[in-house]
């Protein structure tokens, strides 16, 4: 669980705050002049102006003085109504009024509010929409949530009535100013004190979650340790107040209703300083007891960040040998590379060999079916040379056969070159054969 923090503790006051103001503005406290008459800041006679409104509008800036028999002119028809008002000063708005006392006109039913800092500008922020009863007199609007403005922007809706003329006679805003608020909250401080309530705020905060039960008791401990420090201060700032300059709250009781003289202005501004100052030995305080609080966290953060190195300085070294492994990897693979290349040059040559090797047997084989066709041929001729040979023995058998001759002296008187050549072809066709 975590603790409140001094943001937090803060924003808790600033809230609490807030509701005071928001519940001092619900009872419509207002600024008044020295005669006792509610302060308009939207009066001409204290420099309130008109800066802008519709071009069918006429006599827009009646609505900023107090003559009844003038005022705002508007055609009904008009799609767009709107007038652009700068108030005398910087404005905490509460209650805004108008009226409308011309009788032969439309008189206004819905409007639109908005409000700025600046002027010009894109950007208006919302301060309500507000319904006017359908009456010849001034009607108040009290906002819900007040807001600072210098600039109002009063958007005309609708009407009632159905006369060719809408009319506007006044238009007044009450509130207050940034002196005005302080004298406020001086008085208010007066009545309760503000370091109390923050710690009584810090009390009011209980765990959600279980477990933190531990927890939340130190912190209001704390809380309420540093208030009762803060009240012991305030005691004594007070005593030297009261000691030394008289109070300006009670004065400003004693004084008549409205802004107070400049040296009480400056004694508020004085006391605030003050308050400032002790503002700022709380938050020493809160810083040294945060600084305690913590520095056991801040050793635990110390010893998780000891581990931690360990752990990186184990992953450095798994990162380490993990880098070896890879080292050797890419030697091995290198390795592998050479070998490879080795074994690609010798398959080349390999390859180039074997085309030589396979030139050479086309030669051989055309070599061959060269001296097979020779000795086809050879053997043909032998043959027919033997064919011959034969025949020619053959007839003159024949020959000597009819002549009724001695056949076997003359068969022997043939000439020899024929025997020769039928005894070649024999051998070669043995051989030939083989």
């Amino acid at each position: 669980t975590v603790l409140l923090g001094l943001e937090e503790f803060k924003s808790r006051v600033f809230t609490s705050r807030t509701k005071d103001e928001t519940g001092q503005a619900g009872n419509t406290i207002h600024r008044v002049e020295p005669g006792g008459a509610e302060y308009n800041y939207a009066s001409a006679s204290k420099g309130a102006k008109v800066l802008a409104f519709n071009k069918e509008a006429k006599g827009a800036s009646n609505i900023l003085g107090k003559d009844k028999d003038k005022y705002l002119r508007n055609p009904c028809s008009a799609e767009e109504k709107f007038v652009v008002i700068e108030l005398s000063e910087e404005t905490l708005v509460v209650t805004i009024e108008i009226a409308n006392f011309e009788h032969h006109s439309s008189n206004l039913k819905e409007f639109e509010l908005h409000g700025s800092l600046v002027y010009p500008t894109d950007v208006w922020f919302k301060l309500g929409n507000f319904t006017a009863p359908n009456a010849k007199h001034a009607h108040r609007f009290v906002l819900k949530d007040p807001k600072w403005v210098r600039y109002l922007k009063l958007n005309l809706l609708t009407h009632y009535g159905s006369e060719f003329y809408c009319t506007l006679s006044t238009v007044e805003v009450y509130g207050m100013d940034a002196v005005e608020m302080m004298l406020e909250d001086l008085i208010s401080a007066q009545h309760k004190p503000s370091i109390s309530d923050e710690a009584t705020i810090d009390k009011r905060v209980t765990p959600s979650q279980p477990g933190s039960n531990d927890v939340g008791q130190q912190h209001r401990r704390e809380s309420q340790s540093l208030a009762n420090e803060e009240s012991d201060d305030d005691d004594v700032v007070l005593e030297l107040s009261k000691s030394n300059i008289p109070d300006p709250v009670e004065e400003s009781h004693h004084q008549q209703p409205g802004r107070m003289p400049g040296d009480t202005v400056l004694k508020i501004l004085t006391q605030k300083v003050r308050s400032l100052d002790r503002s700022l030995s709380v938050l020493e305080r809160y810083l040294e007891d945060s600084t305690s609080k913590y520095g056991n966290i801040f050793k635990e953060f110390d010893k998780d960040i000891g581990n931690n190195g360990l752990l990186i300085e184990k992953t450095r070294e798994d990162i380490r040998n993990i880098l070896k492994v890879q080292d050797s990897t890419d030697k091995d693979l290198h390795d592998l590379i050479s070998w490879k290349s080795t074994v690609s040059l010798q398959l080349d040559g390999l390859q180039r060999h074997n085309a030589i090797l396979r030139s050479e047997i086309e030669r051989v084989q055309k070599n061959q079916t060269f001296l097979e066709n020779k000795g086809i041929v050879v053997f043909v001729v032998c043959i027919i040379f033997s064919w011959f040979a034969i025949l020619r023995l053959f007839l003159h058998i024949v020959v000597r056969v009819r002549e009724r001759t001695n056949s076997s002296r003359k068969f022997c008187c043939i000439s020899p070159s024929w025997y020769l050549l039928l005894l070649s072809c024999c051998i070669i066709l043995f051989i030939q054969s083989l």
